[in-house]
């Protein structure tokens, strides 16, 4: 039987990993999302306290061609002679194509909308975006910065997302085309987005 996967990438402060969230504890299905990391990290037996340091700076980012060291860590399962970036992209990228046959899930980030097309796995693939305005108060409420180090978090998060994504898929991150549905946080809050996608996966897929 085909599993039922939800894709969520997200602007910074959007709530895109709260909706993520929501929405898995409503289905009661699997949730992907910085756990990813640590299973990842077990996957390729980088274990030791000097490699998840260093691993776990690697995720969701596009490797730093300024200071491009090689890896030769882990067990069998890792890539050797690889910038982290790209080990731990395809330690959760074997991971994702596993779990998606094993269970319903929501995943958010790490390009798997993308890696589960080039798999030719279903699944629905959801952006969700909010003004800029809006994700800045949502960084400093949460976060608790004030206006102008928040402005930095959230243009500096979507750039390392966006340039994370074009790394591993050569595609632009917030092309819309990219996306099965657009969903605007701050219009139609949290909820409301929650309630869309459970309604979806129910009805539609």
């Amino acid at each position: 039987m085909a599993r039922k996967v939800i894709c969520i990438n997200r602007r910074c402060g959007s709530g895109g990993h709260i909706i993520g969230d929501m929405v898995a504890k409503e289905l009661n299905i699997g949730y992907y999302d910085h756990n990813l990391l640590d299973m990842a990290l077990d996957h390729g037996g980088l274990n030791d306290a000097k490699a998840l340091k260093r691993f776990r700076r690697a995720d969701e980012k596009a490797p730093n061609k300024a200071f491009y060291r090689l890896h030769y860590e882990g067990n069998e399962n890792v890539q050797k002679e690889r910038p982290a970036s790209d080990i731990i992209f395809q330690l959760q990228k074997d991971l994702i194509k596993k779990f998606t046959k094993e269970e319903d899930c929501v995943i958010v980030g790490r390009c798997a909308n993308v890696i589960l097309e080039e798999e030719g796995v279903e699944h629905l693939s959801v952006f969700i975006t909010a003004s800029q305005d809006y994700r800045v108060r949502q960084i400093m409420e949460t976060n608790h910065l004030n206006k102008l180090a928040a402005q930095r978090q959230v243009n500096s998060t979507d750039k390392r997302r966006k340039n994370y994504y074009y790394c591993y898929t050569k595609r632009d991150w917030l092309e819309l085309s990219n996306y099965d549905l657009i969903l605007n946080s701050e219009t139609m809050g949290f909820e409301k987005c929650t309630k869309l996608l459970c309604e979806y996966y129910r009805n539609a897929m």
